[in-house]
C-alpha cells in the first residue's frame, strides 16, 4: 500500500535490546523482501466483524488492522538486529482468514481478535493451520466480553482445544529472552490486568498465545517516538521475539 511509513528505531531502544542477547544476521539489502526463504510476518484479515466496535475504533481501520505497518515494520527491525532468523524490515503481508496461502507460514498474527465473528471458511482454514502445527499471536483486545467472543470463535475452530491461563515456567518464555515475569504494563486503561492465555491441544501442545487486556503491536507501532517508556516497549519485544522463535523451533 502506498502509505506505508519507515522511521529508524532510536539508538538507545536498539542498544538496550541487543544487550539482552544478540546474534544478528547480514541480509543483502537487494534481496526481495517476499522470498519465501525470509521470515514473513503474516497479519490476519478477518471478514467476520462482529457487532460492538465503536466509531473511535473504527476510525482507525478495520479491527484487523490496528497498529499496521508501522508494528509490523517495527518490529521485523528489531528481529532482525538480534536473531540470527533471516528477514527483512518489508517482509511482511495480509492475508485473509480463509486464504489457503495461510497455511505456508508457521506465524500468523490477529489484532483484535474480539471483534472476529468466524465464518465457516476461516474455521476450517484455520483448523487446517493448528492440525500442521502453525503458531497463531491474538492481540489487542479486553474486557471480558471480548475474551468471551475470541474463546467462541476458536471453540468453532477446533473445539477440542482450549484456553488456559499461562505460567511463567512455560518453555514459550524462555526459548530465546528468558522472560522472568509475566507482569506488564499495558499501553493505555484496561478494564483489568494484562494476562497470558494459551490454546493447547489435547496433548498439551502450545498453538497460539492470545495477549488479554494487553496490546504489545501498540507499543511496537510507537516505539520510534517518545510516548511510552523505553523499557515498556523493550518488553514487548521481548515477548513478540519469543513468540516467532518458539512458533519457528516448536
Amino acid at each position: 500500500m502506498s502509505w506505508k511509513t519507515s522511521r529508524a528505531l532510536p539508538p538507545i531502544l536498539l542498544a538496550g535490546l541487543l544487550v539482552w542477547f544478540s546474534f544478528g544476521v547480514d541480509v543483502d539489502p537487494n534481496r526481495d523482501p517476499a522470498d519465501p526463504n525470509l521470515f514473513q510476518f503474516v497479519r490476519i484479515r478477518y471478514n467476520g466483524i462482529g457487532s460492538g466496535i465503536g466509531v473511535f475504533r473504527m476510525s482507525q481501520g478495520p479491527p484487523w488492522m490496528h497498529d499496521y505497518p508501522r508494528a509490523e515494520k517495527n518490529f521485523l527491525k528489531i528481529l532482525l538486529e538480534v536473531t540470527s532468523v533471516e528477514t527483512t524490515p518489508e517482509s511482511y503481508l495480509i492475508l485473509d482468514m480463509d486464504d489457503p496461502r495461510i497455511l505456508d507460514y508457521p506465524f500468523l498474527y490477529v489484532s483484535e481478535p474480539g471483534y472476529w465473528s468466524v465464518t465457516e471458511r476461516e474455521a476450517a482454514n484455520l483448523r487446517e493451520f493448528f492440525l500442521r502445527g502453525g503458531f497463531v499471536v491474538f492481540d489487542d483486545f479486553r474486557g471480558r466480553h471480548e475474551l468471551n467472543n475470541l474463546i467462541s470463535a476458536m471453540q468453532t475452530v477446533v473445539p477440542e482445544y482450549g484456553f488456559r491461563e499461562m505460567t511463567i515456567d512455560h518453555p514459550l518464555f524462555h526459548c530465546f529472552y528468558d522472560i522472568d515475569s509475566l507482569f506488564m504494563v499495558p499501553p493505555y486503561n484496561v478494564p483489568g490486568p494484562p494476562t497470558f492465555y494459551g490454546w493447547f491441544d489435547p496433548d498439551g501442545e502450545l498453538q497460539a498465545i492470545a495477549n488479554y487486556n494487553n496490546d504489545i503491536g501498540d507499543y511496537w507501532e510507537w516505539s520510534d517516538e517518545a510516548i511510552n517508556p523505553i523499557t515498556y516497549s523493550n518488553e514487548a519485544y521481548k515477548f513478540g521475539i519469543n513468540y516467532v522463535v518458539y512458533a519457528l523451533t516448536h
